[in-house]
């Protein structure tokens, strides 16, 4: 079950952007189908007025696409080993970089974060253990940059109680349906935002994620928000 599982994962493209298919750490290898030598990841921009930002794998151009605020682009394959992974801007300045090490068969997001004058690059693991076909799997991360931890409820259970910057919880099984998410902040226990019917489906694996300020700067329209990206 886990290898069939697996392997509906990897032959499935997110499309969040426009994305085409197949030579290593390129816009032009989509893991349709997967290489049986590499790792697989998702890059996304979570960085609020960030602009058009362009990812890199050592020397290697990930997206010739540029990824904007809240886009994601993936999988893609990657060649193993220890990897640094950049972030540029359309001029080409590096803006943020990341040691990673790429295992075989191991799916990972790259997200670049933070506001755009302290830009870094954060990654999470993506595998799933032991999945169940008749759960859907949801993770959860804050990567608002000005928010206090935050408190992630349901309307029977808590997904997170208290979920700092950039932290993410685990994969968690829930069972299939709408589900109606409150995100509070933990010190004020002031409602942030209230997503309705957010739909969480059999088989189906979902990375939910905060996004944008509690309190916008001058000039900016970031409000805090939330971002789902499915992984399959």
């Amino acid at each position: 079950m886990k290898t069939t599982f697996l392997k509906k994962l990897l032959l499935c493209v997110v499309t969040i952007g426009a994305l085409s298919s197949c030579s290593l750490d390129s816009e032009n290898n989509y893991v349709n189908p997967p290489q049986p030598e590499a790792a697989y990841g998702i890059i996304a921009n979570a960085s609020p007025a960030s602009g058009d930002l362009f990812f890199f794998a050592d020397a290697n151009k990930i997206n010739d696409n540029p990824l904007t605020y809240t886009a994601a682009a993936g999988y893609y394959n990657f060649s193993l080993g220890n990897r640094i992974l950049s972030v540029k801007n359309a001029s080409g300045t590096t803006l943020a970089t990341k040691a990673i090490t790429l295992t075989r068969g191991k799916s990972f997001t790259a997200f670049a974060v933070n506001t755009f004058s302290n830009i870094e690059i954060v990654t999470y693991q993506d595998t799933i253990a032991s999945p169940t076909l008749n759960k859907a799997y949801v993770r959860f991360i804050n990567l608002s940059p000005d928010a206090n931890s935050i408190n992630i409820t349901g309307t029977t259970q808590t997904f997170a109680p208290a979920l700092a910057f950039k932290q993410a919880t685990e994969f968690i099984a829930v069972t299939p349906g709408n589900y109606d998410l409150t995100y509070k902040d933990t010190q004020t226990q002031d409602t942030l935002v209230r997503d309705t019917a957010v739909p969480l489906n059999a088989g189906k694996i979902y990375t939910i994620y905060t996004k944008g300020f509690k309190t916008p700067p001058t000039g900016s329209n970031d409000t805090f928000s939330t971002k789902t990206i499915p992984h399959n």
